[in-house]
């Protein structure tokens, strides 16, 4: 396997070339090579630049759309940050509810993936019109303790379920209460 190290990146993300080393193979989904490789990564460290979240093991770890490979297309990176932010699975009754598959290039994702780039085409600001909603549904869902009812990934895309928040903010209870003068 080839990886291109784009030292500009180095520079900018203040990383080691086994970081991006590491980075580039997990984008790919190359976890076999990761485990075969003596790597010195600071993960700690790469999550708090918000370059990757963790999870309970390196096949568990997201890369973060800060990220990107210098073959990645806009979209793949406005792709990588919905999949960040979309949740994996939810917790329902004592069991879990998977939301989408943990490999981005799963066939369920894809279609996914193949609705989304329709709808976004190559526009970030309707992509980041999305995230917004996400993050707004996902509090009103945490709030309200019904984050099992989160629909899959693959639902919610063709959908166009964020569309529902678009209105909604994130409002404290205090603004949401209607006081009227007597």
């Amino acid at each position: 396997m080839i990886v291109e190290i784009c030292t500009k990146s180095l520079k900018d993300f203040g990383i080691t070339a086994d970081e991006y080393l590491y980075l580039s193979l997990l984008h790919s989904g190359s976890h076999d090579v990761i485990d075969d490789l003596k790597l010195v990564v600071r993960l700690e460290v790469l999550q708090t630049k918000g370059l990757v979240k963790l999870g309970e093991g390196v096949k568990d770890h997201i890369v973060r759309a800060k990220f990107s490979t210098p073959n990645a297309t806009p979209f793949d990176v406005m792709w990588s940050d919905l999949l960040s932010h979309f949740p994996l699975k939810v917790y329902v009754n004592g069991g879990v509810r998977p939301l989408r598959a943990k490999d981005p290039n799963a066939a369920t994702n894809q279609r996914a993936r193949k609705q989304y780039k329709k709808y976004i085409g190559g526009s970030v600001v309707k992509h980041k019109e999305v995230i917004r909603c996400l993050k707004v549904e996902l509090d009103h869902r945490k709030k309200a303790n019904n984050l099992g009812y989160m629909q899959m990934l693959s639902t919610w895309v063709n959908q166009h379920s964020w569309e529902k928040y678009q209105d909604l903010t994130d409002s404290s209870d205090n603004e949401r209460r209607i006081t009227r003068e007597l």
